[in-house]
């Protein structure tokens, strides 16, 4: 018998089930912390690439030009870490590399694999809501600095993370997943075929439940600004409906303006709320989510952050060519700004290229509705600048869009661009 009439579906189960694994350690929380999971994290992404070198295509073979800028930025911030002393540990870097080999697997993705992008995106739309309720209960029971509390390093993170309850990354994540679950949900229009009527169906309501979970996350976990994005992502994908240029340009102006009285009436449409509820069972749930924002902007006060992000614009500044080369002196609260700091303007703005090349290319898909690809280019842009990344940000940015791009019926093959593709 020829080895390769099993070789290859061999391999690919092993590929799919190297990513699942990754996938799993990434969105839950009681595997962040163990060395064990840490170690099988480390196999399966070892597993995979050396089964990409073989696949078909393979991006390793013949590499795109964003995993050549992928493979440069990794290979430089290697080496200042390595050469540079710096109070901060190597490790700082870890989920910034991690999340750049998701880029590699979303450009492997781009070579025929629309299945697996699909099965992918339906694996994270059914691990999401698990530790989606888990982090709700943790927020109901330890109260709404639980989530602030996991992003430390720390025995009591260790603690509620074995709880299942995700922190700072999770939440974000689930950020970054807004615009295509509003737009699965309340704009996915197509009329399959009776055979395929039970999958779109079962993709709109699972879809529909992240989307609900997910707005009562971001509530409830009160980072202002997650909610803020998350609000301007879904009226981008709900009102821009045409290319066409002034309507466009109205829809735009639209969602800034319903962002802008959101965010101005959201406290005051709360304290209002507290008084209509005072004394029923309800006041308790009001009052945890008012604190919560409340909690959040004295975290990440204006001043606070305004004077991080100067911080790293200032040592830009200072060298613009090849920057501190140092982590220490930098804000730390922006991953652009702080890679412009640190590495130079050249370096910097290939980090910036690698977060935003498939949001542009996105928008760029003739095929892709607008108002998806416009709310999915404003969060992967605003949240870096705004803040750090991590390696769930890689998972939704490079792997889950590529897999609701494949649901929606645009090829991902960069060679089918013309075509109609084949779903």
């Amino acid at each position: 018998m020829d080895l390769k009439l099993w070789r290859w579906p061999l391999a690919q189960l092993v590929r799919r089930l190297a990513i699942s694994y990754l996938i799993a350690w990434t969105l839950s929380p009681p595997l962040a912390y163990g060395l064990g999971w840490r170690v099988a994290a480390l196999f399966a992404i070892g597993a995979w690439l050396l089964l990409e070198l073989r696949a078909p295509r393979s991006v390793l073979i013949q590499p795109s030009l964003p995993i050549l800028g992928a493979m440069v930025f990794f290979a430089y911030s290697a080496a200042i870490e390595w050469l540079v002393p710096d109070a901060a540990d190597v490790t700082y870097h870890f989920q910034v590399w991690i999340m750049l080999f998701f880029l590699v697997v979303g450009e492997s993705l781009r070579r025929g694999r629309d299945a697996d992008a699909k099965f992918y995106a339906w694996l994270i739309l059914l691990i999401m809501p698990i530790w989606m309720l888990t982090t709700l209960r943790g927020l109901d029971v330890y109260g709404a600095h639980v989530a602030r509390v996991v992003v430390r390093s720390s025995a009591e993170a260790r603690e509620l993370a074995e709880h299942g309850i995700g922190g700072y990354g999770f939440v974000y994540g689930v950020v970054l997943s807004v615009p295509f679950l509003v737009h699965l949900v309340f704009r996915s229009s197509a009329k399959p075929e009776l055979g395929r009527a039970i999958v779109h169906w079962s993709m709109r309501g699972l879809a529909g439940l992240n989307l609900v979970l997910g707005t009562l996350l971001l509530i409830r976990a009160g980072y202002s600004i997650a909610m803020l994005l998350s609000f301007s992502a879904a009226l981008l994908v709900l009102l821009i409906r045409t290319r066409r240029l002034l309507p466009l340009a109205i829809s735009l102006c639209a969602s800034a303006l319903l962002a802008l009285a959101a965010s101005m009436l959201l406290q005051p449409a709360l304290d209002s709320l507290q008084d209509a509820v005072r004394g029923t069972e309800y006041a308790a749930k009001v009052r945890d989510i008012r604190t919560s924002l409340k909690e959040g902007d004295s975290v990440g006060t204006v001043e606070g952050r305004s004077e991080r992000y100067l911080r790293s614009l200032g040592l830009f500044v200072e060298h613009p060519i090849g920057g501190t080369l140092m982590l220490d002196p930098v804000g730390k609260h922006s991953a652009i700004l702080d890679r412009f700091a640190q590495y130079g303007v050249a370096v910097g703005s290939l980090f910036l290229a690698l977060l935003v090349y498939v949001p542009i290319a996105t928008v760029r898909e003739q095929r892709m509705p607008l108002g998806l690809a416009t709310a999915f280019l404003l969060v992967a842009f605003l949240f870096p600048l705004l803040n750090t990344i991590f390696t769930g940000w890689g998972l939704m940015l490079y792997v889950f869009s590529r897999g609701v791009q494949a649901m929606l019926g645009v090829p991902l093959d960069s060679r089918d661009a013309g075509s109609h593709g084949r779903h």
